[in-house]
């Protein structure tokens, strides 16, 4: 089972919005031509992790995302990152609070099952 930990909440009336962290043993390092991104993840100098976002209402999970390969010298930094994402220029971070959200909201239109009186 995966560890997560959580770095960001954020609540409302009946939503919790998450942003939790765990290490990214699996990392494609192919991209680092130079060895640095390797020497300064074994130094300790940066963390990589997966990243997840979760939208909770109620209490149960209505909608998620992840990205994995986050490479910063401290997971707080991945809530400022600005860089190129699916619309531009914009945040990963802000990307994945939508797409949790957007999920969640089509969760919530699902009509769940009601149990039925003996």
């Amino acid at each position: 089972m995966t560890r997560y930990e959580n770095i960001w909440t954020f609540h409302t009336a009946r939503c919790v919005i998450t942003l939790d962290v765990t290490p990214d043993d699996d990392l494609d390092l192919s991209f680092d031509d130079d060895g640095t991104v390797a020497e300064n993840l074994n130094s300790g100098l940066w963390c990589a992790f997966v990243a997840r976002v979760r939208v909770l209402i109620d209490g149960e999970e209505a909608g998620c995302d992840y990205l994995g390969g986050c490479i910063y010298e401290n997971p707080s930094d991945f809530m400022d990152h600005r860089g190129i994402n699916s619309t531009g220029c914009g945040s990963y971070f802000t990307d994945m609070v939508r797409s949790a959200i957007t999920e969640a909201r089509a969760w919530c239109a699902i009509p769940k099952p009601q149990m039925r009186a003996a």
